[in-house]
């Protein structure tokens, strides 16, 4: 004999959502946020997804110290971070981006190793290694900007970097590194660093500036130590190739 029917609730909190749902929630703020490039607060998130602002601010909080959304310098509003934009470096290197052909192209006019750098506010994203001469070393790299040339061109191009909340690098330059720094881009007009990520190794960047002259990205060249005297000769090829990537999808969305 069967007992009697249970009834289910089916009824749902206001607006079809529930609070506790976590990942879905945060996907939906991940989206909401991606949609405006300049960021936008909690408030209006909240508004978009149609979930309780105290819901949504402990979410933004949680993907925040995760990594996923960083705060605007000015605390406005929120923008994707340094973890969601890894990500989509890596789903974008999936398929042959717009950029593809002018980094193949540098590479083979210059016989060297190319790698292309997407700015962020909090750091660098690689958007293409080159595969044939693979970085030297990745973490040291993404770890300390002092130790690399697109490193060296993302400092000069973030002033706002000392506020709270701003980059996540493990390693923080000193005064007079930085310094150094501006005062030789001030001479070259691009950066170089010396044997710092690899013993017998450097490596020169140009900066990748939009019509607005702010910073895009990096495009970098990595030769032997024994030949770096003559890496100055590519300069040219860099600059007409960071011109023409500046006008590539996605990097000028970056």
């Amino acid at each position: 004999m069967s007992g009697p029917a249970i009834e289910r609730d089916t009824r749902l909190p206001e607006q079809g959502r529930l609070p506790e749902r976590g990942l879905g929630l945060a996907l939906e703020i991940l989206e909401q946020v991606a949609r405006h490039d300049h960021g936008t607060t909690a408030a209006d998130i909240a508004r978009a997804v149609g979930a309780p602002r105290a819901t949504v601010y402990r979410v933004v909080n949680s993907l925040v110290r995760d990594e996923y959304l960083v705060r605007r310098a000015d605390f406005s509003g929120f923008m994707l971070g340094a973890r969601v934009l890894d990500l989509a470096a890596v789903v974008g290197a999936h398929a042959r981006p717009d950029y593809a052909p002018i980094v193949d192209k540098l590479r083979a006019e210059t016989g060297e190793a190319v790698h292309l750098f997407g700015f962020h506010r909090t750091g660098l994203t690689i958007l293409d290694e080159d595969p044939a001469q693979p970085l030297a070393d990745r973490d040291l790299l993404l770890a300390d900007p002092a130790r690399s040339a697109s490193g060296h061109l993302w400092l000069l191009a973030h002033p706002e970097r000392d506020l709270p909340g701003a980059p996540h690098w493990r390693v923080h330059p000193s005064a007079d590194e930085l310094q150094g720094i501006e005062d030789a881009f001030a001479v070259r007009g691009y950066t170089e660093q010396v044997a710092t990520l690899a013993p017998d190794r450097g490596c020169l960047a140009v900066p990748i500036r939009d019509e607005r002259s702010r910073p895009l990205g990096a495009v970098t060249l990595s030769i032997a130590l024994v030949r770096l005297s003559v890496a100055a000769r590519h300069i040219g090829a860099l600059r007409e190739a960071a011109a023409a990537l500046a006008q590539s999808a996605p990097l000028s969305r970056w």
